[in-house]
């Protein structure tokens, strides 16, 4: 199994390599093309591709959704809970969690192409039947249908937190919350659970990859983890 990284214009993609593909977020808008260049160049051929998988239905990872399930003809998975958000091509309630993510949510477009969700998950789902050695499990808090995914020793955790700040582009190895949750508690549960899991890196959608040993002591240090 191979985890490759694609880095866009706001967020991470991911693509997942073993006997067939999976590619983890789609992007912002009018990024289709970006990410299939990446696709390319890490030599996987495009038809290869099985799936296209969200961590959650914000715009900067389910923007180019509906332009790469033409172009791949491949379904699309989202959870149950953030489903509405590819349906209407819409974000859905921002909760920004201070100051600085009130400001950035002025910045945040909230409009992407619809496009009708093929598979529906709910709190678990194994990928062996797209050809990759995977499972999805469920981690809400930064919206309410947000998933994480295991593969080998390693997570994608979306935007459960994310890598340093401005969105990854300063100090990005560095564990942060992310600007925007929708719910503390859940959130907090969800980072204990992939830190339960111990996986030794942690791919996030802005910033990263993100060490465990950094993350645990990141969260430790406001007391989420052992309460």
């Amino acid at each position: 199994m191979e985890l490759i990284k694609i880095k866009l214009s706001f967020s991470n993609a991911y693509l997942i390599k073993g006997k067939k593909s999976v590619l983890v977020d789609a992007g912002s808008p009018n990024e289709a093309d970006k990410i299939l260049g990446a696709v390319q160049k890490a030599g996987i051929n495009a038809r290869d591709i099985s799936l296209i998988l969200h961590t959650h239905g914000h715009f900067d990872h389910a923007g180019s959704t509906a332009e790469l399930k033409r172009r791949l003809k491949v379904p699309v998975a989202v959870h149950a809970n953030d489903a509405f958000m590819l349906r209407e091509g819409r974000n859905g309630e921002i909760k920004p969690r201070n100051l600085e993510a009130r400001l950035i949510m002025l910045l945040v477009p909230n409009s992407f192409e619809a496009t009708e969700p093929d598979i529906l998950v709910e709190e678990e789902m194994d990928l062996n039947d797209f050809g990759v050695e995977a499972r999805i499990i469920f981690t809400p808090g930064h919206t309410k249908g947000s998933i994480s995914v295991l593969c080998n020793n390693e997570a994608i955790v979306g935007d459960i937190m994310m890598g340093g700040w401005a969105g990854g582009a300063i100090l990005g190895s560095r564990p942060n919350y992310h600007y925007f949750i929708d719910n503390i508690e859940q959130l907090h549960a969800s980072i204990k659970k992939i830190l339960g899991i111990k996986p030794q890196r942690l791919y996030v959608g802005h910033g990263g990859h993100l060490k465990f040993e950094d993350v645990f002591e990141r969260f430790s240090a406001i007391n989420i983890i052992g309460n």
